[in-house]
C-alpha cells in the first residue's frame, strides 16, 4: 500500500475524462526526518561509531536483527542491545556494481544469535568459505553501511567467543 501511494505522490494527476472518476489529488505531505526519539536512531548512531546494535525480545528474549516484530513469538515489545561484533560466515557471494566494481558480500551468523547480510572488505569470495570467523570494521569508508573484516583469532580479541577459535 505505501509503495502504491508513494507512486501516485510522484506523479501528476491524470486528466478527468467523462467515463472515469475524478483523479485523486496526491499527497503533499513528506514525512520528517527521524528525530532522537525514532527508535532506529540507536542502530545508525552506533554504527557511525563503529559499534552495532541488534534487538532481543523482552518477552522470549531471541535476538534479532532490524525487525518489528519478533520471529519467535511476534512481540512488538523488542528492545537495542549492543553486540559484541564477531561472527561467522554463513555463506559469501561476490557482487556487481552498477559501475562495474565488485564487492563481497555475506550472511553472518552473529555470536548473539541473529543473523544479518554484510559486506566484507579486502577479501574476495574465493578466500572466504562457511566458518571464517569475522569482526565489525569500525573503520569502513561507509558509516552507515555494515561492514566486516577477517577476524585475527591468533590475538586475544574479547569479542570472538572462545568455542569459536
Amino acid at each position: 500500500m505505501f509503495h502504491t501511494v508513494a507512486e501516485i505522490a510522484e506523479h501528476p494527476p491524470a486528466p478527468d475524462t467523462p467515463d472515469t472518476a475524478p483523479a485523486l489529488e496526491p499527497e503533499t505531505h513528506v514525512p520528517a526526518a527521524p528525530d532522537e526519539g525514532w527508535p532506529g536512531q540507536i542502530y545508525l548512531d552506533g554504527l557511525q561509531h563503529g559499534e552495532l546494535y541488534f534487538q532481543r525480545c523482552r518477552w522470549c528474549h531471541t535476538a534479532a536483527f532490524h525487525r518489528l516484530l519478533c520471529p519467535v513469538c511476534a512481540a512488538t515489545d523488542m528492545e537495542w542491545e549492543a553486540s559484541a561484533g564477531a561472527g561467522v560466515v554463513r555463506q559469501a557471494t561476490v557482487v556487481r556494481r552498477s559501475n562495474g566494481s565488485l564487492r563481497t558480500v555475506a550472511v553472518i551468523d552473529m555470536a548473539e544469535g541473529f543473523r544479518l547480510r554484510a559486506t566484507l572488505s579486502g577479501v574476495s569470495a574465493d578466500s572466504v568459505r562457511p566458518g571464517t570467523l569475522v569482526c565489525l570494521d569500525p573503520h569502513a569508508v561507509h558509516p552507515r553501511e555494515l561492514t566486516f573484516k577477517l577476524a585475527d583469532t591468533r590475538s586475544a580479541d574479547d569479542r570472538i567467543p572462545a568455542a569459536w577459535r
